[in-house]
């Protein structure tokens, strides 16, 4: 029961209700739709190795309803698990926890999960939580994304290799 109480709380200071005026989130101005998007399909084509134990710099995405915002931020793994506090990069390179961004798991969401698992990095990406108020947050260990696979070079034309 103290493991999942603790996990509780665990979630409380990933995402907590705190917030220190930040600026709203801008619509996202990519061409592909928004910088979600771009991560997530990097993740997926690519795949990503293990992400071993320590801090690691991460994207932090918060998806809304009509709006997307891609933050830098720091998160520390244990055995493949996410252990708050996540911090996020400020303008002046400083980090502060993530409740600055005036976030909080959704409670009724956070009880259908499976509590072994919810902090769990699976292929370089946390879970999606959602917030309270409708927010969708996912992690990115960038830093672990596997490398662009290499084109196999097209042969040139019998003429351009035999000269006789």
């Amino acid at each position: 029961m103290k493991k999942i109480s603790t996990l509780f709380f665990g979630i409380a200071m990933l995402l907590s209700i705190v917030s220190f005026g930040q600026t709203p989130a801008k619509k996202p101005t990519t061409a592909s739709g928004s910088c979600f998007s771009e991560w997530y399909g990097i993740f997926k084509a690519r795949g990503s190795k293990p992400v071993t134990d320590g801090t690691h710099d991460v994207i932090v995405t918060v998806r809304g309803e009509d709006n997307t915002q891609c933050l830098m931020g720091k998160a520390t793994v244990q055995s493949g698990k996410i252990v708050p506090p996540l911090l996020i990069q400020k303008q002046d390179g400083s980090f502060e926890p993530a409740s600055s961004l005036g976030k909080q798991l959704d409670q009724n969401w956070l009880a259908t999960q499976n509590k072994e698992t919810v902090f769990d990095v699976t292929d370089g990406m946390s879970i999606t939580f959602y917030t309270t108020d409708k927010d969708m947050v996912k992690l990115f260990f960038y830093t672990f994304v596997s490398e662009k696979a290499k084109a196999n070079k097209v042969a040139p034309a019998p003429s351009a290799l035999i000269k006789n």
